[in-house]
Formats: C-alpha cells, sequence, structure tokens
C-alpha cells in the first residue's frame, strides 16, 4: 500500500465513496483508468475495507479476484476487512464466509501479529517436547530477561527470569545508562541444560563495551547459575550445539563462529567470520540451523530500522564457503504503509509434526514515526521450498491474520502473579529494603529523596506500556509521615525522557523532562490532606490525559519523547514503560485498580 496523500485527492475520495456505496460500475471505471488500488486512507485502510461496509459481495469478489486486495490485510489499528465483516453480524455474514474461504481459515481459528506486544524485542526461541520457550532482551530493566512459554506458539505467558539476583544487578547493571544492559538473548536446550547467552552492552568508557553472558539451569524457569562474562567484541550471541558434540557461539557483525566449551564457561577459539551477509548493512543477529546435511545461516540485516529484514544462506561446511539464498530477503516489510514494520532478528523452530514457525521482531509506528510500544514478538510459518530454502510467510512480509498453529490447544493465559515482584520491573536493580510487592498486589516503595533523572533513583516500579491508546490507574496512600512527600505516576522510557503525574505536599503536578530539563509543567492544589488519592492516566496515541480523584487535572498532546524516536541521545532501543514512583523519602502504598 502507498500513503493516501500519494493519489490525487480527488480520485482517491470518490473511489473510496463508491465502495462505500457498493458501485461496482464506477470501481471498474476507477481501476481501469486512473485510482492505484495500493492506495489506502490517512487510517491505513483499503478499498476492501470501505467495500464490506457496503456489504456488495459482488465488488467485494472482484477487489479480491481481479485486484488482489487481501482481505486479512491490516489497517493502522490492525483492524482487517475480515474483522469488519466479522463485526456486521448477520449482514457481514456472506462476507465473512467469503473471507474464510480465501484465506483458509475462519475469523475464530486464527491468530494475530505481533504476539508478544510492548517491549518485546529480539525473540530466541526453543523447544523442548511439545513446550515452547522464549527470551526477549530486556535492557537495563531487572528482573533481567524474561523467560517466556508457549504450548501453542501464540499465547505466551512469562514464567521466569534468567537474572535475578539483585546483587549481581547492583554490580553490572546499576552503572549504565539507559538503553544498555542485556541486549538479544538467545536460548537453546542441550543434554537437559537450557543455556541462556546475552550481550551484556557497557557504558561507551568501559575497558570493553560488549561483554558475552553466558549462563544455564535444568529448568527454564530457572534459577540459572551465576553468570559467566567473557570479554568478546560483538553482539547478538546464539549457541549452535552441533551433531559432534562441540557447541560455539555465534556473535555478529555478520556471523562469526566461537567454539566455546558444553557449560559456556570457556572460550576454544577466536571468532572467525563464516558469512558476512546478503545486504551487507548491518548484519546481525546471526542464528544456525542444520537441517537434512545443510547448515543455514540465518541473519537480521539493514538496520533495526524501516528496511530491517531477515536473510539466509546455507553450506555443507559448518565454516563455510556459504551460498546466498536466491529469495533472499527471506522476511521483511516492503509496504510502505503496513501497520507492522521493521521486520527482522528472527529465529526458527521446528514443531514436533514437522512444521516450521519462525518468531521475529518488528515495530508499529504510531502516525508511521512514533515507536512507543518499542519492538514486539511476531511470528509466521516457514515453508520449504523445493530447492530447500527457507521461506517466511511465503515472502509476503508480516501477516496479520494466519491460521493458530494448534487450535486445538488451550491458550497458556498469563498469570503475572506468580513472578517475582509479582512482574514489576525496575531500571537497573531491585533494592529489598526499598520496594516490596504484597500478594495482594499493593506496592510499597520508600523513597530515597531521587528524582527520576537520577540513574541512583530505585525507588519505581514500572510495566511496559501495552497499547497506543490505553488507561492506567491507581489508589496512592502515605503510610507514613503527614502525607506525600513527592510520589505519584510515571510515563517513563528513561531517565531522559519520562513524564511525572504526582503530589507534592499540598500541590499535584504534571511535569515532562526531556533531555536535561522539565518542559512542560502544570501545578495545582492537590485537595487533600492525606488519606488515599486517586491517580488515573488515559493515553490515546501523542495524548495524554491525568485525571487526580476522577477529575481531569492536566492534558498534554503531542507527546512525543516517551519512545526511541524522541530524543537523540545515548542509546534508544526500549519501549514506553508505565508505573509509579516515591521521589519523596517516606513510604508510599500503591494499589493497581485498572490497566486497560
Amino acid at each position: 500500500m502507498i500513503s493516501f496523500t500519494s493519489a490525487t485527492k480527488e480520485i482517491a475520495e470518490e473511489a473510496f465513496q463508491a465502495a462505500l456505496e457498493g458501485d461496482l460500475p464506477r470501481i471498474k471505471v476507477l481501476a481501469d483508468y486512473s485510482f492505484h488500488m495500493e492506495t489506502c486512507d490517512q487510517e491505513g485502510n483499503s478499498l476492501l475495507h470501505y467495500a464490506v461496509h457496503s456489504g456488495n459481495t459482488e465488488l467485494v469478489r472482484f477487489l479480491v479476484e481481479r485486484c488482489g486486495l487481501d482481505p486479512a490485510w491490516a489497517n493502522k489499528e490492525l483492524i482487517t476487512p475480515f474483522d469488519l465483516a466479522h463485526s456486521m453480524g448477520e449482514k457481514g455474514r456472506r462476507l465473512e464466509e467469503y473471507f474464510e474461504q480465501v484465506c483458509g481459515f475462519s475469523h475464530e481459528s486464527c491468530y494475530r501479529n505481533p504476539i508478544l506486544r510492548g517491549m518485546y524485542p529480539d525473540p530466541s526461541i526453543v523447544r523442548v517436547g511439545e513446550d515452547y520457550y522464549m527470551v526477549n532482551s530486556s535492557f537495563i530493566y531487572f528482573p533481567g530477561i524474561p523467560v517466556s512459554h508457549s504450548r501453542d506458539l501464540v499465547h505466551w505467558k512469562v514464567i521466569g527470569y534468567v537474572m535475578t539476583d539483585p546483587d549481581w544487578a547492583r554490580e553490572h547493571l546499576g552503572p549504565l545508562s539507559g538503553g544498555r544492559g542485556f541486549w538479544a538473548p538467545d536460548i537453546s536446550y542441550h543434554d537437559g541444560w537450557f543455556t541462556v547467552c546475552a550481550t551484556l552492552r557497557l557504558n561507551d568508557d568501559a575497558p570493553c563495551i560488549q561483554l558475552q553472558m553466558v549462563t544455564r539451569s535444568r529448568k527454564p524457569e530457572g534459577p540459572y547459575e551465576e553468570p559467566v562474562l567473557h570479554p568478546v567484541r560483538g553482539i547478538d550471541p546464539s549457541i549452535f550445539h552441533d551433531d559432534d558434540g562441540k557447541t560455539y557461539m555465534l556473535l555478529n557483525r555478520g556471523a562469526r563462529l566461537m567454539e566455546i566449551s558444553a557449560d559456556g564457561k570457556n572460550c576454544l577459539s577466536e571468532p572467525e567470520l563464516i558469512w558476512y551477509g546478503w545486504d551487507k548493512h548491518g548484519p546481525e543477529g546471526p542464528h544456525l540451523l542444520k537441517k537434512d546435511g545443510w547448515y543455514y545461516c540465518f541473519l537480521a540485516e539493514g538496520g533495526t530500522g524501516i528496511g530491517h529484514k531477515i536473510t539466509v544462506a546455507r553450506s555443507r561446511n559448518l565454516r563455510g564457503p556459504y551460498e546466498d539464498c536466491p529469495y533472499n530477503p527471506i522476511m521483511t516489510q516492503k509496504d510502505s504503509a503496513g501497520a507492522i514494520q521493521c521486520c527482522g532478528h528472527g529465529k526458527p523452530v521446528s514443531t514436533p509434526d514437522g512444521r516450521w514457525y519462525m518468531v521475529y521482531l518488528a515495530s508499529r509506528l504510531y502516525d508511521g514515526a512514533w515507536g512507543f510500544l518499542g519492538r514486539e514478538t511476531c511470528l509466521d510459518e516457514i515453508t520449504w521450498t523445493a530447492d530447500g530454502w527457507p521461506l517466511v510467510n511465503r515472502r509476503r512480509g508480516p501477516s496479520y491474520m494466519a491460521p493458530l498453529p494448534f487450535p486445538e490447544k488451550m491458550a497458556a493465559g498469563e498469570q503475572e502473579e506468580s513472578l517475582p515482584y509479582g512482574g514489576w520491573l525496575c531500571p537497573r536493580t531491585i533494592e529489598p529494603s526499598l520496594i516490596r510487592t504484597e500478594a495482594d498486589g499493593r506496592l510499597l516503595i520508600r523513597g530515597q529523596g531521587l528524582d527520576l533523572k537520577n540513574p541512583d533513583c530505585r525507588s519505581l516500579l514500572l510495566k511496559r506500556q501495552p497499547a497506543f491508546s490505553f488507561t492506567d490507574s491507581f489508589a496512592m496512600e502515605a503510610l507514613e509521615g503527614d502525607g506525600f512527600e513527592d510520589a505519584g505516576m510515571t510515563l517513563y522510557y528513561d531517565e531522559n525522557t519520562y513524564i511525572k503525574f504526582g503530589i507534592s505536599g499540598e500541590r499535584a503536578y504534571v511535569m515532562e523532562y526531556i533531555d536535561d530539563q522539565y518542559t512542560r509543567v502544570t501545578e495545582g492544589p492537590a485537595g487533600t490532606a492525606g488519606g488515599s488519592v486517586g491517580l488515573r492516566v488515559e493515553t490515546r496515541g501523542l495524548v495524554r490525559e491525568f485525571y487526580l480523584n476522577d477529575t481531569l487535572f492536566a492534558a498534554l498532546d503531542q507527546v512525543t519523547c516517551l519512545c526511541s524516536e524522541g530524543l537523540k541521545k545515548g542509546k534508544r532501543f526500549t519501549g514506553a514503560m508505565t508505573g509509579v514512583y516515591n521521589n519523596g523519602k517516606n513510604l508510599i502504598c500503591w494499589r493497581q485498580h485498572s490497566r486497560i
């Protein structure tokens, strides 16, 4: 699809109106002479979206069968023509049945990408029997490196973390600036051990800015052994266990191969380049797969932004030379108007019945520019060509709707209550003397008297922003002193960009911090002398509304700082977070009312 503004406005408006009215003769004329069928409107709706509203089955069939429009293609809100037909009830029944025939799956038996939403980048996956385990980058957040579990590849729950020792995190993550920390972890399974490796990216003034962390556990949820750190330059490590019993680590740039001990604690050789890549721009994220006598090497190329892609090469010999796949890239987003962009950094996994899938990262950009949710995790099926090459989603780019891999299996669901700290995260480490999470969901934080701009501040708890539009609300209560010294809710990216909505004494405030100063500040009476206070933040794209005891206190528009694109400073590869903070010195309690 191309942007609405790239077509003649009058012709586009005429075409969309004709489709909305079900005017097939007019659509045929426009298709023949003036209207480009790849055109979508400002919200990403295709002509097929409009045609569905008309209920004209003949028009819909023409657009699908003669013009090639896809019933499973999504607009910016990830709504497809298939979804619209389903939402129309009996009026859309015939269209829904037709779309089911075209797509090869029913509306109830499909999944949607991204499968993990919010900041879940750099996925790595492994299967053990009928169970799948996945890890994602966590950067400076603690607990570090979430481990997720699924039985059907679509529904995931976090079951544990690789890094759970606050003392280790205090030493190794504590000094780091935002955006550094654990990059691109990999999980593998061999001889009864789950091995996780990741790059520990340090500050730029460190003697070796990239260390390769390796740890392992008999259980995927942990606990994991104390990590070993190898001072070997490179990022995006992965581990490959070959048939001869040898174990290797791969690193970028391209794919560099290094033999390591089976437990990952010793490096047995120097990294050696085996394939630099097909695109040759930013080759990273190497993974090896051995299948049918071939070594397949997968890379992420093109940089992590627009144009990101997955490529593959193969060789009969582990060390090469490797032959480029003639179908490269095997996954990329070619559609500039697609809701899912920046697809890359993938790892394949097989199913017990012999099928193959790939998890990979992607981004959704609000208004095509602002990636508040960070990089998310997607899933698509791999098919193998007759000459033995893997293609992800038949090279069509990311799917928006696809058939469930295992429709008969129950969803795993989310059970964050069993996780350390109730699933809450803190930058760098959690200080047990400052933070306590109760079984009933209460959050207790003792303040340090430090502002959020101070990297030493540990008196906050955060979770990933789950969607472009959502509501978060808490009841806040002071358990010591005469009231709130300085505490509230935060919308947080890192120590350089965040928003605070809180109470300090008799004053309520909303403060936006960008780079090195508070740029927008709204203040007013708190209207409370103590007791419990209700705080609610409603997020709608670039707008944030702040409610104090259900009364609108302030609103900010054009909030663009809470994403990687919002400021050029340091390493910005993460996503927006939401949570609570205490910048005073007394003890504050929060109880979350809702997260919608």
